[in-house]
């Protein structure tokens, strides 16, 4: 399914901005956390490169406003330690608005809103 999304992480010395033209949706976004939190465990590498690595179709770009056509915008910074994620979704189609739809801890966006894989 073709819903876009721009996912923009906060560290402490730069913002990046990664565009993903599929399943942007809550339950796909928690996926492609879910996947980078993964490899973060696996390999200790910073949470950006193993966005990255761990979603193929993931490419770097230059902001949120960058893709004009997404419906879902992701902020991720790390606060205190922990990571959270504010999540947005576009109004309508025809605004510029996004609505705040979440707004937490992304290991709870995770849990929340990943789909289960079989065991």
């Amino acid at each position: 399914m073709s819903t876009r999304a721009t996912y923009q992480i906060k560290t402490p010395l730069n913002t990046s901005t990664v565009y993903i033209h599929y399943d942007g949706y809550l339950s796909g976004a928690a996926e492609y956390f879910r996947d980078a939190i993964d490899l973060m465990r696996i390999s200790g590498r910073q949470f950006l490169p193993c966005f990255l690595w761990a979603n193929e179709n993931a490419e770097m770009t230059k902001s949120h406003d960058w893709h004009g056509d997404t419906e879902y915008r992701y902020d991720l910074e790390k606060k205190a330690g922990i990571w959270s994620v504010v999540a947005y979704k576009r109004q309508s189609y025809d605004s510029d608005v996004f609505n705040v739809v979440y707004d937490g801890n992304l290991s709870n966006f995770v849990n929340e809103y990943a789909t289960q894989k079989a065991a």
